[in-house]
């Protein structure tokens, strides 16, 4: 059963061709971008004004896109080789921690080993997300900086280990809820789920105190001052999520 399960998580891995190639080509425009910008900071030119978009946010669509791919291409593909809908189950589950950890790991080098040391270079400069002004700099009349959602959302205060543990938590719960939704797309269900989906949206977002509820959960899933909470709702959300899977699968035409 294990060693099944790998095999299939390492099968759903191979066979992300698009996802990976998606990835890779916004990332590599992005890394270009940063790269022309430090050239020209370096040769002289006020470069302080650039809001930059990390590279290692990028990467966040490599565990997106999978979530896609995999139920609603490699499922086929998998049961046709012989393969049983419990480990495709299983295997596709290791595949989103395998990536999510992959990715998390990946963002914190990058936001570690590039953002920073660029915005200490003096090219860019930091800004502090969701405060007013949030894109003005330490200098009067200079806006712009780096932007890695590991500082975004507050994680890069808890230290590395931390950081990456809440990162790897929230792209999981974002992997397990994407691949429940494209699999149920094939049923009526998925229909009404996507209605529900806009609907609560629409509702809770003028109504004050459904408002509150809806900030409530997001600050739970990404910005909750205990991280260790964090991460365990995100966890536990995402298993919760993604078991609605078995039955799904248990009735699913090949």
């Amino acid at each position: 059963m294990c060693k099944t399960t790998i095999n299939l998580a390492k099968t759903n891995l191979r066979h992300l061709q698009v996802p990976y190639v998606l990835t890779g080509i916004l990332a590599g425009i992005i890394a270009v971008q940063m790269l022309v910008f430090v050239i020209l900071g370096q040769a002289g030119m006020d470069v302080n004004f650039q809001s930059l978009i990390s590279v290692g946010n990028f990467l966040w669509l490599l565990p997106l896109l999978a979530a896609i791919f995999i139920p609603a291409r490699n499922f086929r593909r998998v049961i046709n080789l012989g393969g049983k809908r419990e480990n495709f189950f299983w295997g596709s589950l290791m595949a989103y921690s395998v990536l999510a950890a992959i990715v998390s790991l990946a963002n914190i080098v990058i936001f570690y080993a590039i953002d920073r040391p660029v915005i200490r270079a003096g090219h860019f400069h930091p800004f502090h997300p969701f405060e007013p002004g949030a894109f003005v700099m330490s200098e009067p009349g200079h806006i712009g900086g780096v932007a890695n959602l590991v500082e975004v959302f507050g994680w890069a205060g808890n230290g590395m280990l931390l950081a990456f543990l809440q990162q790897f938590a929230l792209l999981f719960l974002i992997s397990a809820f994407v691949h429940t939704l494209t699999a149920i797309q094939v049923k009526w269900y998925g229909w009404v789920a996507d209605v529900a989906l806009i609907a609560i949206i629409s509702v809770f977002t003028p109504i004050p105190v459904l408002r509150r509820a809806l900030v409530w959960f997001f600050n739970l899933i990404i910005f909750h001052d205990v991280a260790v909470l964090q991460v365990a709702a995100c966890i536990v959300l995402a298993l919760g999520i993604y078991m609605i899977n078995k039955p799904v699968l248990a009735r699913r035409a090949i």
